[in-house]
């Protein structure tokens, strides 16, 4: 299936929205589109308030919506996901994504060769993840439990209890060690009750804001950030990481 036909250029317009209120919720729309610019230089040309203007020559509209809401809360940014840019960017499909992997080794100088990741070189995503593993290296070794054994990168998949892709499946994600991290998901499944994005869960979090802030500055947004908590969870997207 084409990746831009009538019908999924509808569901693009929506979901672009969405993208630009979670985008803008703490900038001028101006600024959004700006760091949407400079987040992916090698595929992005320009923006204007109607259309992005790719590298290849592919415009797409692009409709922004001053007051309209979306399906994101303020507190969820990270988690509206721009599907049809990621797909344009890291592949259509698993073929075509799997064709950019590479494989890493994560805290070689402390692991060896044990953590094998593959992981995008779109975007230099691969070279952007090293520099990520080095510098947790030179932490002190107390930090290391936290960021050992890593659960996994690429992995083409919908999140869990949806019908929407994960990040995993564009090689642009990693999992942080499990044994400390929290899921909103888990912790309402440990007091039975039902997995909905409207079920109260209070926060938890044990990841140290060092290493957080690490993932930070090299463009990978943190999902202990959203108010539906992933705290294992860190993705790349420039264009909302804050350091």
């Amino acid at each position: 299936m084409p990746l831009f036909n009538k019908k999924n250029i509808v569901r693009f317009l929506t979901l672009a929205a969405s993208f630009l209120i979670a985008v803008t919720t703490k900038a001028t729309p101006d600024n959004a589109l700006a760091n949407l610019k400079t987040a992916y230089p090698d595929f992005i040309k320009k923006v204007s308030h109607r259309y992005i203007f790719w590298k290849d020559g592919t415009i797409l509209p692009l409709r922004i919506t001053p007051n309209g809401s979306g399906p994101v809360d303020n507190d969820d940014d990270g988690r509206v996901r721009y599907e049809y840019l990621f797909r344009k960017m890291y592949g259509n499909s698993r073929d075509e994504v799997e064709k950019n992997l590479v494989i890493i080794y994560w805290m070689p100088h402390v692991y060896g060769k044990r953590y094998p990741l593959q992981v995008t070189r779109i975007n230099g995503v691969d070279k952007r993840l090293m520099r990520v593993s080095a510098a947790l290296e030179k932490l002190p070794r107390t930090f290391y439990k936290y960021v050992k054994n890593p659960q996994g990168t690429y992995c083409w998949r919908n999140i869990a209890h949806t019908y929407r892709l994960s990040t995993h499946s564009f090689g642009t994600t990693i999992d942080i060690n499990r044994k400390y991290s929290d899921y909103w998901q888990w912790d309402l499944e440990k007091t039975g009750r039902k997995i909905s994005e409207t079920a109260p869960v209070k926060y938890r979090n044990r990841i140290p804001l060092n290493i957080v802030r690490i993932f930070q500055q090299n463009g990978f947004i943190w999902g202990g950030d959203w108010e539906h908590y992933d705290t294992m969870h860190f993705e790349y997207r420039p264009e909302l990481a804050t350091a």
